[in-house]
């Protein structure tokens, strides 16, 4: 998400560096309405305190989104904290956008989710190492150790819900909302449901080249031919989505499932 200065600008944090002097840690970020150039500012200048007429401000603060304030039972430090399990280098599809997405469309739709609901959306991916079968049980796990001063019970039902989108089976009625939002990106228009795929390509790349032995087009023939079978065997289902809000997204799903069959059949 950008960030704020107290002036008003939005920025974009590109990474961190070190001064070669003297191995000071500073901030390399550019400015959302002009990314001609990049900036750069000591680690402590930037999240330094500053005096304005309205009294002291973060000098840069994160510019949350209203999406995000079915968390505010949780310091925003624990947020962001979770939300930074998302941006490990290899995640092109389960990444934090991916997070944020969910979100925004519980926004969007007048969702209001629940403190377990809006937890478990938060944590549901925060483990994931392609083609691990224990990233869901790994998720839930570090619920406790995150979200320090959550309700035990709280707590537990949001473990259970991040469990359940391991099947995409829900075992309590609150997950149900959680999955469509997981599923919501079967329903993307055709470009962006194609952009998703070279997504998930990307992220399992490495895993399918070391236990297949292929490589350029026929790894990626391969990963569709099993991407491809997932998403069939999903469809078989009576419905996709589970909850009256998302009903609408069924046929685009459906649709976006049949086309990506039918091009792998013509190729």
């Amino acid at each position: 998400m950008p960030y704020r200065h107290y002036k008003g600008g939005a920025y974009r944090i590109v990474g961190l560096g070190r001064i070669e002097a003297d191995l000071s840690q500073v901030v390399v970020y550019e400015a959302m309405r002009d990314r001609s150039q990049l900036w750069v500012r000591p680690l402590d200048v930037f999240y330094e305190a500053v005096e304005t007429a309205g009294g002291g401000a973060p000098r840069f603060a994160p510019d949350w989104p209203p999406a995000l304030d079915c968390l505010d039972f949780l310091p925003r430090a624990t947020v962001l904290q979770a939300l930074a399990c998302y941006d490990a280098p290899y995640r092109h599809y389960h990444d934090r956008r991916h997070v944020l997405e969910m979100f925004e469309a519980a926004r969007a739709r007048g969702i209001r989710l629940t403190p377990a609901q809006a937890l478990a959306v938060l944590f549901h991916d925060a483990v994931y190492v392609p083609g691990c079968e224990h990233n869901e049980a790994a998720s839930a796990a570090l619920l406790p150790s995150v979200a320090t001063g959550v309700a035990a019970d709280m707590l537990a039902l949001a473990a259970r819900i991040v469990l359940d989108t391991r099947a995409h089976v829900p075992s309590v009625d609150e997950a149900e909302t959680v999955l469509d939002l997981d599923l919501l990106r079967l329903a993307a228009p055709a470009d962006a449901f194609a952009a998703h795929t070279e997504a998930v390509f990307a992220e399992n790349r490495a895993l399918l080249a070391a236990q297949t032995g292929l490589r350029d087009e026929a790894l990626y023939q391969d990963f569709l031919r099993r991407r491809i079978a997932f998403l069939q065997a999903l469809a078989q289902r009576e419905r996709l989505f589970l909850t009256p809000a998302f009903a609408d997204c069924e046929a685009a799903a459906r649709a976006n499932i049949a086309a990506m069959a039918a091009a792998a059949r013509r190729a």
